[in-house]
Protein backbone atom coordinates (compact mmCIF):
# COMPACT_ATOMS: atom_id res chain seq x y z
CA UNK A 1 0.00 0.00 0.00
CA UNK A 2 1.40 3.38 -1.03
CA UNK A 3 1.66 5.94 1.75
CA UNK A 4 0.88 9.61 1.33
CA UNK A 5 4.58 10.47 1.67
CA UNK A 6 5.56 8.03 -1.05
CA UNK A 7 2.78 9.31 -3.29
CA UNK A 8 3.86 12.91 -2.70
CA UNK A 9 7.50 12.10 -3.47
CA UNK A 10 6.54 10.26 -6.64
CA UNK A 11 4.32 13.11 -7.88
CA UNK A 12 7.02 15.65 -7.05
CA UNK A 13 9.69 13.80 -9.01
CA UNK A 14 7.34 13.34 -11.96
CA UNK A 15 7.14 17.15 -12.10
CA UNK A 16 10.92 17.43 -11.72
CA UNK A 17 10.55 19.56 -8.62
CA UNK A 18 13.10 19.36 -5.84
CA UNK A 19 12.15 19.40 -2.19
CA UNK A 20 13.71 22.86 -1.84
CA UNK A 21 11.78 24.22 -4.84
CA UNK A 22 8.50 22.78 -3.57
CA UNK A 23 9.16 24.19 -0.10
CA UNK A 24 9.82 27.63 -1.59
CA UNK A 25 6.52 27.59 -3.48
CA UNK A 26 4.67 26.57 -0.31
CA UNK A 27 6.56 29.05 1.92
CA UNK A 28 7.70 26.26 4.23
CA UNK A 29 11.12 24.78 5.07
CA UNK A 30 12.64 21.97 3.03
CA UNK A 31 12.62 19.82 6.17
CA UNK A 32 8.81 20.20 6.32
CA UNK A 33 8.50 18.67 2.85
CA UNK A 34 10.98 15.96 3.85
CA UNK A 35 8.93 15.12 6.96
CA UNK A 36 5.77 14.77 4.86
CA UNK A 37 7.51 12.39 2.47
CA UNK A 38 8.91 10.14 5.21
CA UNK A 39 5.57 10.16 7.06
CA UNK A 40 6.65 11.99 10.22
CA UNK A 41 3.70 14.34 9.90
CA UNK A 42 1.17 15.60 7.35
CA UNK A 43 0.36 18.95 5.74
CA UNK A 44 -2.82 20.66 6.84
CA UNK A 45 -5.87 20.97 4.61
CA UNK A 46 -4.92 24.37 3.15
CA UNK A 47 -1.41 23.14 2.38
CA UNK A 48 -2.87 20.04 0.75
CA UNK A 49 -4.89 22.24 -1.61
CA UNK A 50 -1.70 24.12 -2.55
CA UNK A 51 0.15 20.86 -3.13
CA UNK A 52 -2.62 19.68 -5.41
CA UNK A 53 -2.31 22.87 -7.45
CA UNK A 54 1.50 22.85 -7.71
CA UNK A 55 1.75 19.14 -8.55
CA UNK A 56 -1.29 19.37 -10.85
CA UNK A 57 -2.75 16.35 -9.12
CA UNK A 58 -6.28 16.04 -7.69
CA UNK A 59 -6.40 15.80 -3.91
CA UNK A 60 -8.03 12.40 -4.05
CA UNK A 61 -5.05 11.12 -6.08
CA UNK A 62 -2.62 12.47 -3.51
CA UNK A 63 -4.59 10.73 -0.77
CA UNK A 64 -5.08 7.48 -2.70
CA UNK A 65 -4.37 4.45 -0.53
CA UNK A 66 -3.32 6.70 2.36
CA UNK A 67 -5.95 6.02 5.06
CA UNK A 68 -3.91 7.71 7.82
CA UNK A 69 -3.72 10.92 5.80
CA UNK A 70 -7.41 10.71 4.88
CA UNK A 71 -8.24 10.44 8.57
CA UNK A 72 -5.99 13.42 9.35
CA UNK A 73 -7.64 15.54 6.65
CA UNK A 74 -11.11 14.48 7.76
CA UNK A 75 -10.28 15.39 11.33
CA UNK A 76 -8.91 18.74 10.16
CA UNK A 77 -12.15 19.42 8.26
CA UNK A 78 -14.24 18.55 11.30
CA UNK A 79 -12.11 20.77 13.53
CA UNK A 80 -12.34 23.58 10.98
CA UNK A 81 -16.14 23.35 10.95
CA UNK A 82 -16.18 23.34 14.75
CA UNK A 83 -13.94 26.42 14.87
CA UNK A 84 -16.17 28.25 12.42
CA UNK A 85 -19.25 27.29 14.44
CA UNK A 86 -17.62 28.49 17.65
CA UNK A 87 -16.69 31.78 15.97
CA UNK A 88 -20.25 32.22 14.70
CA UNK A 89 -21.44 31.84 18.29
CA UNK A 90 -18.70 33.74 20.13
CA UNK A 91 -18.40 36.81 17.87
CA UNK A 92 -22.08 37.90 18.14
CA UNK A 93 -22.01 37.27 21.89
CA UNK A 94 -18.82 39.34 22.19
CA UNK A 95 -20.39 42.20 20.19
CA UNK A 96 -23.56 42.13 22.29
CA UNK A 97 -21.56 42.09 25.54
CA UNK A 98 -19.38 44.96 24.29
CA UNK A 99 -22.42 47.06 23.41
CA UNK A 100 -24.06 46.23 26.74
CA UNK A 101 -20.87 47.13 28.63
CA UNK A 102 -20.56 50.43 26.74
CA UNK A 103 -24.22 51.22 27.50
CA UNK A 104 -23.78 50.46 31.19
CA UNK A 105 -20.65 52.62 31.33
CA UNK A 106 -22.63 55.41 29.68
CA UNK A 107 -25.37 55.07 32.27
CA UNK A 108 -22.84 55.01 35.08
CA UNK A 109 -21.10 58.15 33.79
CA UNK A 110 -24.42 59.94 33.60
CA UNK A 111 -25.31 58.76 37.09
CA UNK A 112 -21.98 60.00 38.44
CA UNK A 113 -22.44 63.35 36.75
CA UNK A 114 -25.94 63.71 38.15
CA UNK A 115 -24.72 62.77 41.63
CA UNK A 116 -21.63 64.96 41.83
CA UNK A 117 -22.49 67.62 39.25
CA UNK A 118 -26.29 67.96 39.37
CA UNK A 119 -28.12 70.41 37.11
CA UNK A 120 -28.72 73.70 38.95
CA UNK A 121 -31.79 75.76 38.08
CA UNK A 122 -32.88 79.14 39.36
CA UNK A 123 -35.77 81.52 38.82
CA UNK A 124 -34.81 85.17 39.02
CA UNK A 125 -37.39 87.91 39.59
CA UNK A 126 -35.67 91.18 38.86
CA UNK A 127 -37.33 94.48 39.78
CA UNK A 128 -36.37 97.96 38.75
CA UNK A 129 -34.04 98.50 41.70
CA UNK A 130 -32.06 95.31 40.97
CA UNK A 131 -31.83 95.79 37.22
CA UNK A 132 -28.84 96.73 35.09
CA UNK A 133 -26.17 96.03 37.71
CA UNK A 134 -24.03 92.99 38.27
CA UNK A 135 -25.51 90.66 40.88
CA UNK A 136 -24.33 87.23 42.03
CA UNK A 137 -26.75 84.44 41.14
CA UNK A 138 -27.60 82.05 43.96
CA UNK A 139 -27.93 78.41 42.95
CA UNK A 140 -29.78 76.62 45.72
CA UNK A 141 -28.37 78.06 48.95
CA UNK A 142 -25.13 79.61 47.71
CA UNK A 143 -23.76 81.50 44.71
CA UNK A 144 -20.62 79.37 44.95
CA UNK A 145 -20.38 76.34 42.66
CA UNK A 146 -17.77 73.77 43.60
CA UNK A 147 -15.34 72.91 40.82
CA UNK A 148 -13.98 69.51 39.85
CA UNK A 149 -10.94 68.13 38.10
CA UNK A 150 -13.24 65.70 36.28
CA UNK A 151 -15.68 68.22 34.83
CA UNK A 152 -14.20 71.44 33.55
CA UNK A 153 -16.85 72.22 30.94
CA UNK A 154 -20.11 73.80 32.07
CA UNK A 155 -23.19 75.00 30.19
CA UNK A 156 -25.39 77.97 31.08
CA UNK A 157 -28.86 78.10 29.53
CA UNK A 158 -31.38 80.95 29.41
CA UNK A 159 -34.73 79.16 29.21
CA UNK A 160 -37.15 80.02 26.44
CA UNK A 161 -39.66 81.04 29.12
CA UNK A 162 -37.50 83.94 30.30
CA UNK A 163 -38.67 87.50 29.67
CA UNK A 164 -35.61 88.38 27.65
CA UNK A 165 -31.89 88.32 27.10
CA UNK A 166 -29.47 88.09 30.03
CA UNK A 167 -25.90 89.29 30.35
CA UNK A 168 -23.71 86.94 32.37
CA UNK A 169 -20.14 86.54 33.48
CA UNK A 170 -18.25 83.79 35.32
CA UNK A 171 -15.75 84.52 38.08
CA UNK A 172 -13.42 82.34 40.11
CA UNK A 173 -13.61 82.22 43.89
CA UNK A 174 -11.24 85.21 44.10
CA UNK A 175 -13.49 87.39 41.97
CA UNK A 176 -11.36 87.15 38.82
CA UNK A 177 -13.34 86.99 35.62
CA UNK A 178 -13.12 83.70 33.70
CA UNK A 179 -13.36 84.76 30.10
CA UNK A 180 -15.42 87.67 28.89
CA UNK A 181 -19.00 88.47 29.84
CA UNK A 182 -21.56 87.24 27.32
CA UNK A 183 -25.17 87.91 26.32
CA UNK A 184 -27.54 84.95 26.34
CA UNK A 185 -30.79 85.16 24.39
CA UNK A 186 -33.91 83.27 25.38
CA UNK A 187 -33.67 79.58 24.55
CA UNK A 188 -29.91 79.76 24.03
CA UNK A 189 -26.97 78.15 25.84
CA UNK A 190 -23.35 79.09 26.40
CA UNK A 191 -20.51 76.68 27.11
CA UNK A 192 -17.53 77.81 29.14
CA UNK A 193 -14.37 76.03 30.21
CA UNK A 194 -12.69 76.13 33.59
CA UNK A 195 -8.90 76.03 33.72
CA UNK A 196 -8.80 74.30 37.10
CA UNK A 197 -11.00 72.46 39.55
CA UNK A 198 -11.55 75.58 41.69
CA UNK A 199 -14.96 76.86 42.71
CA UNK A 200 -16.64 79.57 40.64
CA UNK A 201 -19.70 81.79 40.63
CA UNK A 202 -21.97 83.37 38.03
CA UNK A 203 -23.07 86.99 38.00
CA UNK A 204 -25.84 88.49 35.92
CA UNK A 205 -26.91 91.91 34.72
CA UNK A 206 -30.58 91.79 33.79
CA UNK A 207 -33.45 94.06 32.86
CA UNK A 208 -36.62 93.93 34.97
CA UNK A 209 -38.52 90.67 34.48
CA UNK A 210 -38.52 86.98 35.28
CA UNK A 211 -35.73 84.69 34.11
CA UNK A 212 -35.22 80.93 34.18
CA UNK A 213 -31.55 79.96 34.16
CA UNK A 214 -29.98 76.51 34.20
CA UNK A 215 -26.39 75.49 34.92
CA UNK A 216 -25.12 72.05 33.91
Amino acid sequence: MTTFGENLKQRRKLRHITQAALAAQLNVSRSAVSNWEVGRNYPDLDMLVDLSSILQTPIDQLLKEAPAMVETVSREQRNSRKRKLVLWIIVPIFIILSLFTAYMLYLNVNAVNQTFFPTNSVILNVDQDQSNRWTGITWGKSPRIEGSLFKRTRVLTNDAGSDGQVELRVEDENGNEIGKSFALKRGHSHTFHLKSGNAFQVEGRLAPGQYFLRLE
